[in-house]
This record gives structure tokens, sequence and C-alpha cells, in this order.
């Protein structure tokens, strides 16, 4: 009985949330969850001052700032809603004395913000409605949500002042990841909404992460002096934070599983044994990921009133598509969100070599993997070269799946040419990119954001490949 009674102590001590982001950050230490980072530490002082303003944070009634939507929820439900009014007002700051100032984190990749965001999430005071989204998970429901209404109202219905009342009367407190702007539209479609979001009357407090400080988001984009107002608000309500770590921990050694399949030496992709090799590797990793259940055909997904077909699936525990299935064709990010939401694990056989005459598929690729990554989900591919080998020259290819160089050289002997990168590129000295990853975005793309999102996902599959992933990102991670 005395052994019983100390495992449910040990089980409730490992399950419950300190109540505030220091005492958390502490048992997490405690228990070998993180490794204590003082860079880390010395944010916490700022969650930790947050934290202790929303205590005795009284938001203003929901009642009084909900719109005649009866009972839509921005994060995911439905219904009709009508509104009007300015949605681009000004306030001053006495205007705002009585709602907490929130939190803009930023930093390299890998260095713990998304940790720390989640952290702080996890230690909201309970009396606070809040919500936790990734940004494109949240730039998804805001044009779904933006779509609805004029579909409802007519094409000169003004969206903004319904769409952000419905926001802040769901949630007090809105924290989302990774905020980055790459898109005209969603830049002009930000400000407005932003500005009447933020304002004293919603009472809403933001804490977000980026890998880019306020005053360099969308930089150099399409008519970006008219979204200067909304750094400057977002400068205003929230308290720019620099996380400076010089540890990346998505490169801290960990030992690498097999979930990616490539040819061993002097062996094509399409040959015989290649093939036998690589359905052998997906008929193991799809029984591990299911968990024993049985495999459905052509299920569909219901994304916008339309469907996306699944080709195989055992849901909710894992989905398998070929590369052209899931990047051939024009899939947006609401079909990769609602693909990586549905499914803990997701196979994709068939990785072709990949050129600069493969920007579409290379941009959806990068898309589908931010879904995953950021749902936690697990990734199992068979690819005709490891990923750092995959993006090539168009000339150096017989086809998609053979290389003239390569025909009879393992991708091993290959040696990477870094040639016209050097240390001081921004990539490689600000966000710590290996320099080869650098190179090959550097050819496939010219905009600094593409060249960024690519050599990120480079990072994120390295990630992904690691034992500590596969292990810890089962389906109840989610």
């Amino acid at each position: 009985m005395l052994i019983f009674k100390r495992f449910i102590q040990t089980s409730r001590v490992l399950r419950q949330v300190a109540d505030s982001p220091l005492l958390e950050y502490e048992r997490l230490v405690s228990l070998g969850k993180i490794r204590s980072d003082p860079y880390q530490r010395g944010i916490i002082s700022n969650l930790s001052s947050l934290h202790q303003h929303l205590k005795t944070y009284t938001p203003p009634d929901p009642a009084k700032i909900k719109s005649s939507s009866g009972g839509f929820n921005f994060f995911g439900l439905f219904g009709g809603s009508k509104s009007a009014g300015e949605d681009e007002q000004t306030y001053s700051a006495e205007d705002y004395k009585s709602i907490p100032q929130g939190i803009y984190l930023y930093g390299d990749v890998g260095c713990g913000k998304t940790m720390l965001m989640d952290l702080f999430y996890s230690t909201i005071p309970p009396h606070l409605t809040k919500r936790r989204l990734h940004f494109h998970q949240f730039m998804q429901n805001l044009h779904k949500r933006s779509h609805q209404l004029i579909q409802q109202h007519g094409q000169d219905f003004n969206t903004i002042p319904v769409l952000a009342q419905e926001i802040a009367s769901e949630s007090t407190v809105l924290c989302f990841d990774e905020f980055q702007v790459t898109d005209v539209a969603d830049a002009m479609l930000l400000r407005r909404l932003l500005t009447t979001a933020l304002n004293p009357h919603h009472g809403l407090v933001l804490f977000t992460t980026s890998n880019r400080a306020p005053d360099e988001l969308y930089m150099n984009g399409i008519q970006r002096q008219s979204f200067i107002p909304c750094i400057k608000l977002l400068e205003q309500r929230t308290k720019v934070v620099y996380l400076n770590s010089p540890t990346d921990y998505r490169k801290v050694p960990k030992p690498i599983s097999s979930v990616y399949y490539s040819p061993p030496k002097g062996m094509l992709f399409k040959s015989p044994q290649s093939q036998e090799l690589a359905q052998k590797h997906i008929d193991n990793w799809y029984a591990f990921f299911s968990q024993g259940h049985v495999a459905e055909s052509d299920l569909k997904l219901k994304i916008w009133g339309r469907e996306l077909n699944v080709p195989k699936s055992s849901p909710p525990y894992v989905a398998q598509f070929t590369f052209d299935q899931l990047c051939g064709s024009p899939l947006s990010a609401a079909d990769y969100l609602s693909i990586a939401s549905a499914y803990n694990s997701v196979i994709v056989t068939d990785i072709p070599y990949l050129s600069v005459q493969n920007r579409d598929k290379i941009r959806r690729f990068i898309t589908f993997l931010d879904a995953i990554y950021d749902n936690y989900g697990r990734l199992c591919v068979t690819a005709v070269d490891p990923f750092s080998k995959l993006f090539v020259e168009p000339e150096d290819m017989i086809n998609e799946y053979e290389l003239k160089i390569r025909a009879n050289v393992n991708s091993s002997e290959v040696k990477e040419d870094v040639h016209g990168v050097d240390d001081d590129d921004e990539l490689v000295k600000t966000h710590g990119f290996e320099k080869h990853a650098v190179q090959k975005s550097s050819k496939m793309f010219q905009l600094d954001e593409e060249r960024f999102a690519f050599a990120r996902a480079l990072s994120r599959l390295s990630q992904m490949s690691t034992q500590d992933w596969v292990d810890s990102k089962g389906p109840t991670s989610k």
C-alpha cells in the first residue's frame, strides 16, 4: 500500500503544472524534461512579470465584447455574425493602462522560444481564457472566417470588427508561435486585424514568438510601408524580448533512427533491390505507427467544404502518401494542417531529386513539413537520397530518380559545394544554419523569407529523424 501511495504521489508531481513560469521551469529541469539554460532563465523574469500582472487582471466582460455571432468559435466552430465600426482607430498609452503588456519573444532557430511560450501558456491563471496556435493555423482560421462572412453578407461587408470581437471574446490571452509575414495580402489583413483586436476595449493580451525582430518583419515586402503601423503597435503592446542563447537544441546530438530510407551505396532508387528494401521500410513503420489498426483506402478529409483524399490511412494514427500525391497538386497550408491535425504520423514515399524547376513542389513540401513539425507529428519517408542531397542542378539529372554525377557513386562520397556562402551570411551567422543548407536555399529561392524557410526545413528534418523525436511524439503527445 505504501509503494502504491508513493507511486500516486510521484505521478501527481509528474503531471502537475506549477503555478508560475519560474517554478514550472524549475520543475521541468528537475524532472530532466529540459536542461537548465542561463539565457532561457534570463527570459523567465519577463514571463514571471507578465504572469504576475495576469493574476490580478480582470478582462472586459465577454458578453460586452461578443458580437451578434450567435456563438461562433473563431478557432474551430461556425456561425454567422454581423458587426460594424471603424477598425483602425488610434489609442494613447493612458487607454491601455489597465491592460497587461504582452510579450514578443524572438531569437534564432532552436533556442527554446516555443518551449518557453508553452511553459508560460501552461501557467496562465485559470480565471482567464486562453488560446495557443501556430501562426499558420491562426492565418488559416482568419481567412476561413473572412470568407464565410463575405459569403454571408456580401463583398462590401467589413469583416475586421467581427473577427476582432470574436477573437477577443474567446481568449483573453492569445499565444501564437512563429509570427512571420511573407505575403502582401496577409500583411494588410494583419495590420487591420491587430489594430482592432488589440484596442483597449477588447482587453486582449498577446504573446508571440518569431525568428525576426518586429522591425525585421515583412522586410522588403510589397507595400511594406503600409505594414509599419502594425509593427509599431506590436512594439507598443508587447515587451520585445530577444532570446540570445548560443545553443541550438536541434543540434544537440541524439540517436538517429531509421525513419528515413534512401538506397545504400551503388544501388539506384528504382532498382528492384532498392524497391524491395523501401517497401519493407514502409511496411515496418506503418505497422509501428498504426499500432495494429487496419489500413483503409481513400478516406476523405473535409476542408473548407471540399474533400481531400487520403490514399491509405489508419485514423488517427498514420496516413500514407506518395510525394507526388502530397506535393504534385496545388494543395494549401489548410490541407497540410488538416492532415497534421488528423494523423499522429505521416509516411511519404518516392521523394525524387528536386531542382529549381520544381519550386512549387518544394514550397508545398516545406509547408507540409511546417504543419507536421508544429503539430508534433512523426514523419517516415523513402527518398532517392538523404535530404541534404535531394536539391540538385537540373543539368545534373538523368531523370528525377537518377543523377549523371552520381549514377555509380554513393551520395556520401560527393563533397558538399558551399561555394559563395561565407560566415557572414545572415542565415549562417544569425540563425546558425549549416552552409550546405544555405547554399541550396540560395539556389532555390531569391526572397529572404523563402531562403530562411528552406534552410529551417532542412534543420527540422534532421531533428525529426532522431530517435528522441520518434519516441516522444506518439499519439498521446498532441
